[in-house]
């Protein structure tokens, strides 16, 4: 049986971190959570062997506190827009290449050799990868592989789990438009459920036997999906059709660069759509050895339900109040 560990999540505080978080916790591991701002990971708080640390981990010195006492590190940051750039604009460039630079570096100096690092599944698919995203996550596995850490990376494809931000925002948009332009309608993704991605890394912690170090393994579900597909499942769930018609991808670069410019993250960069040149799906990698994964088709229509549509109890609320 494996013992426990002192765990340090980057990015722990975000909906994977969430659930690796909790199965930490159920193995009875003690976390340590930095986090820039502590209302950010206040949910986490509930955790009985979860600690949350205000810090800034881009900070060398505070970096360097943080290794403290660690057994295993786990590296879940990661953003998804940044602003162009060569051969990646900066936020990929802090967050996807230097970061890992600068957390192996620390790693090695405190003497803390275990990394789980969580990059992307279309990494090495194509030289040099079709976006920012994929050429910065390139880059930064190439510095985890160099650092002389036992380390494992896991490549998920697109994840998917109650509250996550990719099904929720199509049933979202089914509720509220009729008809759906789509950029990338044909690409194709190989989901995969945020539950199995926190089992992969637990059972990564608790490899004592060390067969998954110096590993790279692609995190996939068992079902194939198109992007139209999953905006039509979204819809379905919620009880929506709506008319979706893909675009050709000059538009789909038109429209990504009208999103850019809204206020807040957008729903779609050019540089997404770049990186849908490539198919999110399993190609020669190694799958991560989980005895099952979790079926989208099974699992996703049930939360997108309970979560966009009312429940009997809201319905009933809402008689009433028409009642009074």
């Amino acid at each position: 049986m494996s013992t426990t560990k002192n765990v340090l999540v980057i990015g722990g505080s975000g909906f994977i971190g969430q659930a690796v978080c909790n199965e930490l916790t159920k193995a009875g591991h003690r976390i340590t959570v930095p986090t820039r701002r502590h209302d950010n990971a206040k949910h986490l708080l509930t955790l009985p062997t979860c600690r949350v640390i205000t810090a800034n981990i881009h900070d060398r010195a505070a970096l360097g506190r943080l290794m403290v006492g660690q057994d295993v590190v786990v590296n879940l940051l990661g953003v998804l827009h940044s602003k162009p750039g060569k051969p990646y604009g900066q936020n990929f460039r802090v967050n996807h290449v230097e970061f890992p630079k600068a957390l192996t570096a620390s790693m090695n100096q405190h003497k803390v050799k275990r990394l789980i690092h969580i990059s992307a599944l279309g990494v090495g698919v194509q030289n040099p990868a079709p976006s920012m995203y994929l050429r910065s996550k390139t880059d930064g596995e190439a510095a985890v592989k160099d650092s002389g850490l036992a380390w494992t990376i896991l490549r998920p494809s697109v994840v998917f789990g109650r509250g996550d931000r990719f099904l929720n925002t199509f049933a979202s948009l089914s509720l509220l438009a009729p008809f759906i332009p789509l950029a990338g309608a044909t690409a194709r993704f190989q989901p995969v459920s945020v539950g199995d991605v926190a089992q992969a890394v637990m059972v990564c912690i608790n490899d004592d036997d060390k067969s998954t170090v110096h590993n790279t393994f692609d995190l996939v579900g068992p079902e194939i999906f198109t992007l139209k597909a999953l905006v039509q499942l979204s819809a379905k769930a919620v009880g929506r059709q709506p008319w979706i018609v893909g675009i050709p991808n000059i538009l789909a670069k038109a429209q990504a660069r009208m999103m850019e410019l809204a206020p807040g993250e957008p729903l779609m960069s050019r540089d997404n759509v770049d990186s849908m040149k490539i198919d999110n799906v399993r190609t020669s990698g190694r799958v991560f050895p989980l005895p099952r994964y979790e079926t989208l088709s099974v699992i996703a229509p049930d939360y997108l339900r309970a979560r966009h549509l009312p429940t009997e109890l809201d319905q009933f609320r809402a008689h009433a109040h028409r009642e009074e």
